[in-house]
């Protein structure tokens, strides 16, 4: 996902959220880290929810998220993602509120974080783990942002997608590293080299949706979670998908 695009309305929220109270805010209580953390020994699912897909063109507007969050949180998935952006994911904050009042696994938020309101913002609607994304903001914000996240318990999860960004992310202090290729679509050697530069004991999720047995093999070892999405909303039930991914 090229997310320079919600650039336009990312300024937009911004100059909305300028001057809004923000005192409600609490100190989220899930442990988004210690859900998906494996060490690499295994991955964890971390199941990605939206209405729309600007990738492929696709769109579920029929499909019950809540009912299918509560059936990933029963299938014990590591977390669940809600895109929050609406125009261009058909899904928004509002989503993320009800699915994260809905579940007890974590919840991040998948969005264009520039100023830290947005992550006092998202906090409000229940997020426990903002993404962040090294290639969008300069160093020096990119280590407020993560400060500021962490000082509200929300895990910042910085998305990286060369090895320049790998250190920037590493300089702000990231714990928590969201590996991409810049093409926006699943590459596994890239992936597999990007994820080799991450120091040991540094946590790490392939922010590129998987759909195959194959490619969660492939992954192994390299990460310690992975998102899965469009799979989930093509199917009847979470369970039987989740168990053929990581039948391999």
């Amino acid at each position: 996902m090229n997310w320079e695009l919600l650039h336009p309305a990312k300024q937009a929220q911004l100059r909305q959220l300028t001057g809004e109270r923000l005192s409600e805010v609490t100190p989220s209580i899930r442990n988004f880290t210690q859900y998906v953390t494996t060490h690499k020994q295994d991955l964890a699912f971390i199941a990605a929810l939206k209405r729309d897909d600007p990738r492929t063109g696709r769109s579920w507007n029929g499909r019950d998220l809540i009912a299918l969050a509560r059936e990933c949180d029963d299938a014990e998935v590591g977390a669940i993602a809600v895109y929050t952006e609406p125009t261009v994911f058909g899904t928004s904050l509002d989503d993320l509120q009800v699915v994260s009042a809905a579940v007890s696994a974590p919840v991040l938020q998948l969005d264009l974080i520039l100023h830290p309101a947005q992550i006092h913002h998202a906090r409000l609607y229940g997020a426990d783990a903002v993404l962040l994304h090294a290639g969008a903001v300069d160093a020096a914000t990119l280590a407020d942002l993560v400060k500021t996240a962490s000082s509200a318990h929300v895990t910042p999860v910085v998305e990286v997608q060369t090895q320049a960004e790998l250190e920037q992310a590493l300089a702000a202090g990231a714990f928590v590293l969201g590996i991409a290729s810049p093409s926006g679509v699943l590459d596994l050697p890239y992936l597999a080299g990007l994820a080799a530069g991450v120091p040991p004991r540094k946590t790490v999720i392939v922010l590129e949706e998987i759909s195959t047995a194959e490619e969660y093999a492939a992954l192994r070892g390299k990460a310690d979670a992975v998102l899965v999405g469009n799979l989930l909303l093509d199917s009847p039930e979470v369970s039987p998908v989740l168990t053929e991914l990581s039948a391999s």
